[in-house]
């Protein structure tokens, strides 16, 4: 048996739609609302691999982490499977998330600095083809492979392209920006396209029984919440991001497709989390589900409520509303909030967690899925009624209070090559 799990790095749900994505929703189970629990690639895949939310895994950042969780490759490997893992990408190469399969290769052949995507990159092609010649030397045999693709992982370099970047104001802003901006929609959609043919590729060359296909978070475009600009919860401009940094819809909402024998041919508009992919699958494998904050799929029942995260504010040294920052980071990313959100199919709370919760945001998203129209002071018993149930939820969580370790230069380059600053 093969089971391929294909995470493909800032895979927005509007743009699941080439002709591989289309045969696979034919073909099993199509889940168009699955909401990740966190906006950056590696606690949002330690959510994925363990079933459980970051405040219960304790992965919070990108780099240098580390979880004690159960994750999905060490139970298949006690079940008899032969694990694997691919990326072509830089976070999780940098904690234990590698340490979980049996063998895990980050495969890196070139630069790719134009595209914002740093000096070590790894496109969908290569990973496909070692994971066919990893099957191939495994034929007949129980396998599990985990595929974490790249390639849509462009920056505002992208935007420039060959031309000078654009200069940047006093607080290290870029300035007039919006000039730039209209070759990321094409330059994005020409590498969603790229990897959806390389899946196909894989499905077409080996034989898998079972098949996942997911993102880790989604991306924003022109025109969504002031693109490419990020603000803070005073309304002030702080820097220029198109991913990790806020929990509106396009970033946290991606697609979620099972397809093989144990799944129903269906599309699923009501939303599922990442963190119910794990109970999904061992269930439909007839093996024990451990305990996770996930719940199978398979039951038809779907979770009342899902929550994300984004600490991206404590990158800075200590917390903004216990301490006054003493460095003065690029992007003046020390002023930018660090975010939790409680959703549900009918609503959404976002609230600010620098050190206390805060209700900022509220919206009617089954009525106002553009998140267009906040309702926070309109609908103050939903909000109050979100929030007492966000304060439950994170009642034993003190990441709120705690600051990130300081980020050296080296590593803050990285970073910024990868547009997370």
């Amino acid at each position: 048996m093969n089971i391929v799990l294909a995470s493909v790095d800032c895979l927005r749900h509007d743009t699941f739609d080439h002709r591989f994505y289309d045969s696979l929703k034919t073909s099993g189970s199509h889940y168009d609302t699955c909401i990740t629990q966190a906006a950056f690639t590696s606690p949002s895949h330690t959510s994925m691999l363990s079933g459980l939310n970051p405040f219960n895994h304790d992965v919070r950042w990108l780099i240098d982490y580390e979880t004690d969780a159960t994750l999905l490759p060490e139970i298949l490997s006690e079940e008899g499977f032969n694990t694997v893992g691919f990326t072509g990408g830089y976070p999780l190469p940098t904690g234990n998330i590698p340490d979980a399969f049996d063998e895990f290769y980050h495969i890196t052949p070139m630069e790719d600095r134009m595209e914002g995507r740093g000096d070590e990159f790894g496109p969908a092609n290569l990973l496909v083809n070692r994971a066919v010649n990893w099957l191939d030397d495994h034929e007949g045999e129980n396998n599990f492979v985990f595929i974490h693709l790249f390639d849509l992982h462009l920056t505002l370099r992208s935007e420039f392209g060959k031309r000078d970047e654009p200069d940047f104001d006093e607080n290290h802003v870029y300035k007039n920006v919006e000039q730039y901006i209209g070759r990321y929609q094409r330059r994005y959609r020409e590498e969603a396209d790229f990897v959806a043919r390389q899946l196909e590729n894989l499905h077409e060359l080996v034989d898998i029984d079972i098949s996942v296909v997911t993102g880790d978070h989604g991306s924003k475009m022109p025109g969504e919440h002031g693109y490419p600009w990020v603000y803070d919860s005073e309304g002030n401009r702080v820097g220029s991001q198109v991913r990790g940094v806020e929990l509106y819809e396009n970033i946290i909402r991606v697609p979620l497709v099972f397809s093989g024998d144990p799944f129903p041919d269906e599309t699923v508009h009501e939303q599922v989390r990442s963190i119910d992919i794990v109970p999904t699958l061992l269930d439909a494998l007839d093996i024990d589900v451990p305990e996770t904050d996930g719940m199978t799929l398979l039951d038809n029942e779907h979770p009342e409520f899902a929550y994300s995260e984004t600490y991206h504010g404590q990158l800075t040294k200590e917390n903004k509303l216990t301490h006054k920052m003493n460095k003065q980071y690029d992007f003046g990313w020390n002023d930018l909030d660090s975010l939790v959100c409680l959703r549900s199919n009918e609503w959404k709370l976002i609230c600010t967690a620098n050190g206390e919760l805060e209700p900022v945001e509220l919206y009617h998203i089954a009525q106002d899925p553009g998140e267009e129209r906040n309702l926070l002071h309109d609908e103050g018993e939903v909000a109050q009624e979100y929030f007492d149930d966000l304060e439950t939820i994170l009642d034993n969580d003190e990441q709120m209070y705690v600051t990130a370790d300081e980020v050296n230069q080296a590593t803050k380059d990285r970073l910024e090559d990868l547009g997370y600053l």
